[in-house]
This record gives structure tokens, C-alpha cells and sequence, in this order.
């Protein structure tokens, strides 16, 4: 019989994914194990490779399209067998078995709606988050394939009611392109009605030289998936998650004399390139373990307590910026995570990272020393409660002994979700990592 080729589902958190290539063309022989398409998720680029010999017989979904998890994509032709009678329909969806992270989020409020009406087309993403924010997905507005409603749509939603929306207001601003941020709701307490957003609309349309000014000129160049993916986290983050900053600077004159001694015996007898970053890694991992609190996350249930220190990693990329992520990078000597890293960089810029790669980081470390930043504040990384912002190296006067003298420092910010860690815990994290760099020695104890 023949066999049906799928969106697979290549993380804990994919919920669809878009078609970029098709590697064979119908017709042409299909070997298990070659590459037959490549998708783009939020995270990453993938190629997927055959499970089964056979030919190519039917594609289904062609490239530039997103679809969900689930969906077939294409009809794969045994030796010997031919296509199905009739046929399959472009974009027939065999429905994906539930995350697995969701069970350990744990079970929704009792007191939020439990039923939503099957006939609602909706990621079982989507049904999961709706469930979870009590919303009736019967008023939110699809913008997935075929108007199916995403996790992305049901968070829209749920920031337009906090905003003194309507949920029917909403999702007509949605269908009618209508920016709520500046409309007076008519509605009990000034909450924005349907009215308001289909009034509004209308006025658009009368006197569009009012309403909508005049744009600059030049080209739109459309967002990648991991743009849209990486903006939305971030305002996410930056609105939802209330931020503090840490600051410290560090002798580095110590951290600079070690890698200069280690770099050429392990490149000699690794073949690998030690950086500052993977210094970082190393210390930053050794402190988490010192202090578990930092590894905690947020949730409306409660702290979420983990206790494995997997770091993650910011990386610049063609595509956008990339966080593959070292897992347990406290069991792991210098060595390991200089050749981890470099392979995970390697992979990240060539588009090959894969997206379980980048997931269940409980820490990140974005270095920008590379790029002559002195120092900068970082937007946390959620659902991270802390991150590392890191600086360049530089020379300058400091004062030791008594005599001013030059002396290698190094700037280091820590973003931290205050919901999670207060003031004190966050600094004595921060103090801790200071004094390893400034004496890795202590790292050995």
C-alpha cells in the first residue's frame, strides 16, 4: 500500500511547520535515508530524510506553504504498488498526538471552560492553550492554513480582553484589519464593542488620507518564520515578565592568562578552538548548580523547579538569532563544551540546527564582545527567569593595591524575571559568577 508522507513534528513546542523543498520531483526514485524535503519550523530549517524506499508519487503540498503538524504532505509509491483510487486531498490532516510537554504543565483551573466545540478548525496547540486562558475559540479569528486557528491567535485573543476588548470586537478588528490601540470603546466602562471596530473600519474606508498617512518607499521584504516567531517571544517576554538588571565588572586578567594557556593544548590534542563564550559556558553552568533557584520558571501554577543546568547559547545567523542549547553543561569539562559549542554554532548557521536542539535551555548567554559592545541589557529569553548579557574584554585604569594600573575588564548584565528571583538572590548568583571568573581556581574546589 502506499505510503503517506507527513509534517513531522521536530519539537516539544512545533505546532506546524513551512514547506521550503522538495529534494525529488513525482516520479523520481526514492531512497530510505536521502533527503526528500526540507521544512522551516520556528526555530530552524530541517531536511527530512525518506523512511522508505520507493517513488516519489504525489505532492501534495507545495513549497511556501505552512501546515500543521500532521498534515500529508506527499504519497510515497512502494515497488510494485500504485496510487491510491481517488486519490488523496491536498492538505488531509491525521491529527498529532499531543505535545508531550503539556502534561507537565499540569491540569487547567477547574473553574475555566472545559468544553470547546469540535467543529472549530484549531491546532491542538491552540485547543491546549484556550482551555488553559478560558477562551472560547468560537471567537477567535484563524490565521493558519485554511483559516485554522494557531496558539498564536488564541494569545492575541487573550491580550485583547485584558486590553477592555470584547472577544467578538477582537476578532472583527482581526478579520478587518483594525489597530485597537487607539479606539475609544463605547461600551460599559469604555470597553471596545464590535460596533466601535466595525465603525472604525468604516471610516478607513471613507477618508483613507485621514486614517492611514503615507508610506515611505521601498521594498517590504516579508518575515522569516524565526523573525515573526522571535519577535512575538520577545514582546512576550518583555510585557508579561516583569525585568530587573544586575551589573558587575570583572578582573578578567586571570580568565584572559588561562584561556591563553589552555587554547593551544586543546586545540593540540582536541581539535578545538577554546573561546571566551565557552569559558562562560563553563562557569555559568558551575554557578547554576551553586544556586537552582536561578533554573526556576514562572508559571500561573507556580514555580516550575528544575535542576539539570542545560545553557543556551545566542547565535547570529543569516536566518535570525538562534539559541542552541548545552545540555547538563555542568558535568561537562572545557574540552566538551568548546567542541559542543562549535558544532552547534557550525549548524546553526548553516541552517541544520535541529529545533529539539534549542529547547529546554534554563539559562542563556548572549556574548556580543565580538562585536565592540562595552555592555547592554538583554530582553529575557522565556520561559527563562535570568539571562547573561556579556561584553567585550577591554584594557582600562583600575586601582590594585593602592596603584592605578591597567587591567583586562569585562562587563557582565543579568536580566532577571522578578517574579521569579528578587534583588538579593539574583545578586548573589551574579557575585558568585564574578568571583569564579576572576578566580576560576575556585571552580576546581
Amino acid at each position: 500500500m502506499a505510503s503517506e508522507i507527513v509534517m513531522p513534528r521536530m519539537g516539544l513546542t512545533m505546532e506546524e511547520g513551512t514547506l521550503v523543498n522538495w529534494s525529488k520531483a513525482e516520479g523520481q526514485k526514492v531512497t530510505a535515508g536521502e533527503p526528500l524535503f526540507e521544512i522551516e519550523t520556528d526555530k530552524s530549517a530541517v531536511e527530512i530524510e525518506a523512511t522508505e524506499s520507493g517513488v516519489l508519487g504525489k505532492i501534495l503540498v507545495p513549497v511556501g506553504a505552512t501546515v500543521p503538524v500532521g498534515t500529508v504532505v506527499g504519497i510515497l509509491i512502494k515497488d510494485g504498488e500504485t496510487m491510491p483510487a481517488g486519490g488523496i486531498q491536498e492538505g488531509t490532516h491525521k491529527e498529532a498526538q499531543p505535545e508531550p510537554f503539556i502534561e507537565r504543565l499540569g491540569p487547567a483551573p477547574k473553574n475555566l471552560p472545559v468544553a470547546i466545540p469540535a467543529k472549530v478548525k484549531a491546532s491542538p496547540a491552540a485547543r491546549h492553550l484556550a482551555k488553559k486562558m478560558g477562551i472560547d475559540l468560537r471567537q477567535a479569528a484563524g490565521s493558519g492554513p485554511g483559516g485554522r486557528v494557531v496558539a498564536w491567535n488564541v494569545r492575541a485573543l487573550g491580550s485583547a480582553g485584558r486590553a477592555n476588548v470584547t472577544p467578538l470586537a477582537a476578532k472583527a478588528a482581526a478579520e478587518l484589519g483594525v489597530d485597537l490601540s487607539g479606539l475609544q470603546g463605547s461600551g460599559p466602562g469604555g470597553r471596545i464593542i464590535r460596533q466601535d471596530v466595525e465603525q472604525a473600519q468604516k471610516l478607513l474606508t471613507a477618508r483613507p488620507e485621514i486614517h492611514a498617512p503615507a508610506q515611505p518607499s521601498g521594498l517590504i521584504r516579508p518575515f522569516t518564520r524565526i523573525e515573526q516567531v522571535m519577535a512575538g517571544r520577545m514582546v512576550e517576554s518583555f510585557t508579561s515578565a516583569p525585568h530587573f538588571y544586575l551589573h558587575v565588572t570583572v578582573d578578567a586578567r586571570l580568565l584572559v592568562a588561562l584561556r591563553e594557556q589552555l587554547k593551544a593544548k586543546l586545540e593540540a590534542r582536541s581539535g578545538v578552538h577554546l573561546t571566551y563564550t565557552d569559558l562562560l559556558v563553563y562557569f555559568c553552568a558551575r554557578t547554576l548548580a551553586r544556586h537552582p533557584e536561578v533554573m526556576s520558571q514562572w508559571t500561573p501554577a507556580g514555580l516550575r523547579l528544575l535542576t539539570e543546568a542545560h545553557v543556551g547559547v545566542a547565535v547570529d545567523t543569516e536566518r535570525g538569532l538562534l539559541v542552541p542549547v548545552i545540555r547538563n553543561a555542568d558535568r561537562l569539562g572545557l574540552s566538551e563544551i568548546s567542541h559542543r559549542m562549535a558544532d552547534l554554532t557550525a549548524r546553526a548557521r548553516a541552517g541544520k540546527l535541529l529545533p529539539a536542539e534549542q529547547e529546554e535551555g534554563v539559562f542563556t548567554i548572549s556574548n556580543l564582545g565580538a562585536f565592540g559592545i562595552d555592555a547592554f541589557e538583554a530582553v529575557l529569553n522565556p520561559p527563562q527567569a535570568a539571562l547573561l548579557a556579556v561584553g567585550r574584554i577591554k584594557e582600562q585604569a583600575t586601582v590594585a593595591e593602592g596603584k592605578v594600573i591597567p587591567a583586562a575588564m569585562l562587563t557582565l548584565s543579568l536580566s532577571v524575571d522578578h517574579r521569579v528571583l528578587d534583588g538579593a538572590r539574583g545578586a548573589r548568583f551574579l557575585g558568585d559568577l564574578a568571583e569564579l571568573l576572576e578566580t576560576p581556581a575556585l571552580a576546581m574546589e
